[in-house]
């Protein structure tokens, strides 16, 4: 449990403490009082990166030109600390310099907010992006994964454009080219096993409730998911029948980074949802997350809902305030009434009042 966030030269607080002693925190006030950045910066010291902005934003530069920012949080006694000046990241754990790696182990969180259902409404690559995050959130590995793929895909599409200036030039079409084949070969490894993951957190996020099915151009019988070799050779086979107009346009068309997936509940959400609807399946998407890195990693990710009250009405406001969902693990909530909350939740609640701050 969070007891103490310390802020220093973050956003709008050049120093700023806040002290907790329960597991359910709301900061409430009007608007531009800094409640979404408390936020961020609980965001970034379990992850490493902010929901929002580059790593180069949120420090707070004033008149003496001071360039440092400094996070620390006392977690059960002892004491985290996020401290990045210019360029330069150091993160300790009571005093003692520790490696990145080190410091993000056994740490996340989970932010629920209005930006972030638009964008997953909205944006193919931010679907993909909140497959891989959760996915990053219990097994570690898989960063490494996505940096490899990352960069293969960018050896074979820089090597696709080549080829693709050949066939206009010259019309010639380089169907067996040698590095082509070579850039293809470690693109399905790396792409069987990116999809393996997706396609198994999208079969454990649907529930009773929601059906969440990823949506892939690459042809395969879903039966034979944990087979790595046999997905590798059905990628190899689309990528070869794809070849043709890969050359042409000088890109990859078909693989993990052209993916995406639906959410439904009797119909298309994304497509013909509500605007509460929406908000209420992304939210329990979202809760259903923590339970999935609950049931791999034995710990509930730090649970952040910034000002979605605001966006739902009383009805669905009860069935994301769930006390049952909020009291598996330490949950932060932002909102600018702290009445429009459910009674029995602030019940349990601490409030915090950043008026004035």
């Amino acid at each position: 449990m969070i007891e103490k966030l310390i802020l220093t030269n973050f956003r709008k607080f050049k120093n700023q403490s806040f002290e907790f002693n329960k597991n359910l925190v709301v900061f409430h006030g009007y608007n531009a009082q800094g409640k979404s950045s408390v936020l961020e910066a609980l965001y970034l010291i379990n992850t490493g990166m902010s929901p929002w902005a580059s790593m180069n934003e949120f420090v707070n530069v004033d008149q003496n030109s001071q360039v440092h920012m400094r996070i620390e949080t006392v977690e059960d006694g002892k004491s985290y600390v996020y401290y990045k000046e210019k360029e330069k990241r150091i993160f300790k754990i009571e005093g003692t310099n520790i490696r990145s790696s080190r410091f993000f182990e056994n740490r996340s969180a989970n932010i629920f907010n209005p930006e972030k259902i638009e964008l997953l409404m909205i944006s193919p690559s931010q679907r993909r992006g909140f497959l891989d995050d959760t996915i990053l959130k219990y097994d570690y590995e898989y960063e490494t994964l996505l940096k490899d793929f990352k960069k293969i895909l960018r050896q074979r599409n820089a090597y696709l454009k080549k080829l693709s200036k050949l066939f206009y030039e010259n019309g010639v079409i380089a169907i067996n080219d040698p590095q082509l084949n070579f850039w293809s070969n470690h693109f399905s490894l790396t792409s069987a096993y990116i999809l393996q993951n997706r396609i198994s957190l999208t079969k454990e996020l649907s529930t009773n409730e929601y059906d969440v099915k990823y949506k892939t151009c690459i042809d395969f019988d879903r039966r034979k998911l944990n087979n790595i070799e046999y997905l590798k050779e059905c990628i190899e086979q689309n990528l070869e029948q794809s070849k043709k107009r890969d050359i042409a346009t000088g890109y990859t068309n078909i693989g993990p980074h052209r993916d995406d997936w639906d959410i439904s509940k009797e119909k298309d959400i994304r497509k013909f949802g509500s605007r509460g609807e929406k908000r209420l399946a992304i939210g329990k998407l979202i809760f259903e997350t923590q339970n999935i890195v609950f049931r791999k990693t034995s710990h509930y990710p730090i649970l952040l809902l910034d000002d979605i009250a605001s966006e739902l009405d009383i009805s669905n406001t009860k069935k994301i305030f769930d006390r049952n969902l909020l009291n598996k693990q330490q949950t932060f909530i932002t909102v600018i009434n702290y009445k429009s909350l459910p009674k029995d939740i602030l019940k349990d609640s601490q409030l915090i009042h950043l008026n004035g701050l």
